[in-house]
Order: structure tokens, then C-alpha cells, then sequence
């Protein structure tokens, strides 16, 4: 057995490293971090002396005001509103009222759209009596731990917490260590070597949205569906196989949410852990879909509008976030089960695409000429301009052979590469995800090989590595 002492050194330890870390961003990140974590301790404390009983929902309630967890939820709120959604509020008073007001921004802490929910979660459920008043560390380990508190998961405290309290999980397990690298390899490969490899295609069309053709429109929306999905995936299954090899299971982010055959099931497979937390904490609390079809769809489109804004502030992100809520909606009343399913798959992994042109556009004028786009056909030639921003480091002889012996063809190599790059991960798609296939009990020789060589890979294509896409958020 694990001395006690000793499960509460290395959990000091990992959350100490995990303040470091986090403070290497920015110090004045760690004293934002610290009143709030200071502020949601405290009131855990108060419920812990005016209960009595910090397991009991109904003491909790008979003798703790429901004003004091308000109180702490609106403090989350206000600190997240300030440093996030201040400018945007500003801007949308000088345009609405000319007036010339400035506002400048202070810093947006990394992370702070995820480790404010955090502690909403961890506030909510401590009133409710689903968890009790935790020692400091403990807590303090829940909000800091570093493979989750810069793009999530939204992780339960329950989820986290009581998994440092079981001396076994935190014991070496060399079959558990193995399967936390594979998820680290299969996450790593797919952020340098497909997230970044078709952010090139993103950043080059947004760039020239006002000049794109329709099939180049078409080609954004993939891209950036793709770009999204590798990008977070890739950045979850990492930090889920650090966790692994640290004893620590997080929760399931993403489940092939383009395995989906309507776009409700793909916000039940896409940033899993935002959706539950949204669903637990305000669709249920409104009555979800127990009081009749138009409560149901009012709940539904609050849902989206607080994710779209969740996720940036900016009007394309709320835009963005309403059309998904009326997909949803046209999904949850009218079922498409008359199609096959590989078309409904085909069908929702389209609609999602074209919803992220609004999201990734700079602003609503910009996401609208790209998708006006798509209502009638276009083809002034980009396709291969957009191709060529393809100069990959991978492909670095090939290309300069191409150059060298048929210059006449670079186009065309261009646009064959872009092509197989998009169908690849079309492809992947299909396959089982970084999840399923960690869990195998077995790999056969030439498997462990080419995790081996996909490793290396990565690891030689760090140097072009580009900033997470959530990081943002």
C-alpha cells in the first residue's frame, strides 16, 4: 500500500508543479486564479459551519441562504465577464449609441473560460450536498492540475478529487503508463501533423474570404471542421494520457463526433464534458424538455446562445452557436431515420462545416459573402492558390522535385496534395478514436512500429508547432 503520507506529497507536488506551470504564462495569471479559488473556498467553509452536515442536501438548504452560492456563482461570472466580454460590451455601445468609450484589456488569463466553470461545478454541487468540504489541497489539485486547466476537460470535483484519494490508482502501473503514452503519441500527432497541417488552408482562405470561389468555400468549411476537431482532440487526448501515466482518468472529451448521424448526436460526442456541464446545471434547473415543445426549444437555443458566447466574444461566435441550437432543435422534433445512415452522417458532418465558416470568420459580414458563397456556383481559380499554401516541411524533397523536374505539374502536385491530405483525414473519421484504441489488450508488431515512427514524426515537426486553437477560449 501507498503510505498516506506519501499520496499526499505527490498530489502537493503534482498541484505545486501545476501553479508553476500555469504562472510561466504570466504571474499576474496565478493571483487572478487565487482570489477565485480563495473566494469558492471560502464559501465552502461558510457551508461547512452553518451546516453542520456537508453531505445533507436539505440541511445544507434549511440553514445556508441560497443567496450565498448566487453570491459566488455571480462572482465566477463577473470575473470571467470582465476580463472576457468587457471590450465586446464596449463595442457594442459605441455602435449602438455613437458614443467613443475605450476600454482597455488588462490580460485574458489562459484557461479562464475553463477553470471558471470549474469552480461554478464545484459551488453548485457543494450546495446541493453532492460533494464535501475537501481539505485545501485536494480542492486546490482540482482547479490547478495542469493537463486540464488551460483547455478542459470540465471535469466533475467528485471525478477528480476522489480518484486522489485511492492509494491504488495512484500506484505505477506499467500497462496503464503504456496506454497513457499511446494516447499522448496518437494526441500529438494529431495537433503538429493534421491540425497544423490544415490550418494552413484555413488561415490562407479566411484570409482571402472576399475572393474565394465556391469550391474553395466548400474546402474552408472541411477545413475548419477538421482543424477544430484535430486541434481539441488532439489537446485532450494528450492531457488524458498524462493522466494516465500520473493514475488519473479525466473525462471523455470527445467520442468520433463525426461518427454522428445528426448534429444532435454530435454535440452529445463533441466537447462532451461543456455539454453536460450546461446540460446539469442550466437545461435541467429550466425544466429541459419536461414542459412542453416550446419550453423545450427556448431552453435548447439559451443552451447554444451561453456556448457560442462561451466560446468567444464576438457576435460570429453566438450566431454560431444559435445555429447549432436550431439544428439541434429541427433534430430533437423531426428525425431523419428515413435516410441511410452514412448519409446522415455525411449529411450532419456537412452542416457542422458550414456552421464553423461563422464560427472561425473575423466578423458576420465576412462568414455571410462566404456562405453566399455556397447558394450560387463560383470558380475564379483559387482552388489552387489555396492549395499551394500546402509548403510542408514533411514534404519538403518531393516538392523540390516536382520544382526541379516538372515545374508544369507544381499546381497540380499542390492540389493532389491537399486532396489526399483532406481525404486522409476524412478517412480517420471512420476509424476508431485515440480512446478505443488505447484500450486494446493486444498490438501486434507492426502497430507498435508505426506508433514508434508516428512519434518521431511529431516530435520533428515540434518546431512548426502553432498555438492551440482553444487557447483563445
Amino acid at each position: 500500500m501507498l503510505h498516506f503520507g506519501y499520496r499526499r506529497l505527490a498530489i502537493l507536488f503534482i498541484t505545486a508543479m501545476s501553479a508553476v506551470l500555469y504562472g510561466m504564462f504570466n504571474y499576474k495569471y496565478l493571483v487572478i486564479i487565487g482570489i477565485s479559488m480563495a473566494v469558492t473556498y471560502l464559501f465552502s467553509y461558510i457551508i461547512e459551519k452553518k451546516s453542520g452536515d456537508s453531505s445533507n442536501s436539505i440541511s445544507i438548504k434549511k440553514k445556508v441562504s441560497p443567496l450565498i452560492p448566487a453570491a459566488a456563482v455571480l462572482f465566477h461570472v463577473a470575473v470571467l465577464g470582465y476580463f472576457k466580454y468587457t471590450g465586446f460590451l464596449v463595442d457594442n455601445i459605441n455602435s449602438i449609441f455613437k458614443t467613443d468609450y475605450t476600454f482597455t484589456a488588462f490580460l485574458l488569463p489562459v484557461g479562464i473560460s475553463f477553470y471558471t466553470f470549474s469552480q461554478i461545478a464545484f459551488v453548485i454541487d457543494r450546495y446541493r450536498g453532492e460533494i464535501p468540504h475537501y481539505d485545501f489541497l485536494s480542492y486546490a489539485f482540482y482547479i490547478l492540475y495542469f493537463p486540464k486547466i488551460m483547455q478542459g476537460p470540465i471535469a466533475f470535483p467528485k471525478e477528480i478529487i476522489d480518484q486522489t484519494r485511492d492509494i491504488e490508482s495512484l500506484r505505477f502501473d506499467a500497462d496503464r503508463f503504456g496506454r497513457g503514452i499511446i494516447l499522448f503519441i496518437i494526441g500529438l500527432a494529431k495537433k503538429v501533423l493534421l491540425a497544423d497541417t490544415i490550418a494552413l488552408i484555413v488561415t490562407y482562405t479566411y484570409s482571402q474570404a472576399y475572393y474565394l470561389d465556391t469550391l474553395c468555400v466548400i474546402v474552408a468549411g472541411i477545413a475548419t471542421a477538421l482543424n477544430i476537431y484535430f486541434d481539441f482532440s488532439g489537446y485532450c487526448d494528450m492531457a488524458d494520457g498524462i493522466s494516465q501515466m500520473l493514475g488519473i482518468t479525466l473525462p471523455q472529451n470527445f467520442n468520433s463526433p463525426f461518427k454522428a448521424s445528426t448534429v444532435q448526436e454530435l454535440w452529445q460526442r463533441w466537447h462532451m464534458t461543456l455539454s453536460r456541464f450546461l446540460t446539469k446545471y442550466i437545461y435541467f434547473p429550466l425544466g429541459g424538455s419536461r414542459k412542453g415543445a416550446a419550453r423545450t426549444i427556448i431552453n435548447i437555443l439559451i443552451i447554444f446562445f451561453i456556448s457560442g458566447l462561451w466560446h468567444g466574444a464576438g457576435w460570429t461566435y453566438v450566431v454560431w452557436g444559435l445555429v447549432n441550437g436550431i439544428l439541434v432543435i429541427f433534430d430533437h422534433f423531426h428525425k431523419r431515420k428515413l435516410l441511410p445512415v452514412k448519409i446522415r452522417q455525411m449529411l450532419t458532418f456537412l452542416f457542422f462545416s458550414f456552421s464553423v465558416i461563422i464560427f472561425q470568420a473575423s466578423d458576420l459580414t465576412t462568414a455571410g459573402v462566404m456562405i453566399g458563397k455556397l447558394s450560387f456556383f463560383t470558380y475564379p481559380g483559387f482552388l489552387y492558390r489555396t492549395a499551394a499554401n500546402l509548403t510542408l516541411s514533411e514534404t519538403y524533397v518531393l516538392e523540390e522535385a516536382v520544382q526541379l523536374f516538372a515545374p508544369n505539374m507544381l499546381n497540380i502536385y499542390y492540389f493532389v496534395l491537399m486532396l489526399v491530405v483532406v481525404i486522409f483525414s476524412l478517412f480517420l473519421m471512420t476509424r476508431p478514436n485515440a480512446r478505443e484504441i488505447a484500450a486494446r489488450t493486444t498490438f501486434k508488431t507492426w502497430q507498435i512500429v508505426a506508433l514508434s515512427i508516428l512519434a518521431c514524426l511529431s516530435i520533428l515537426s515540434l518546431s512548426n508547432v502553432q498555438t492551440f486553437v482553444y487557447f483563445t477560449f
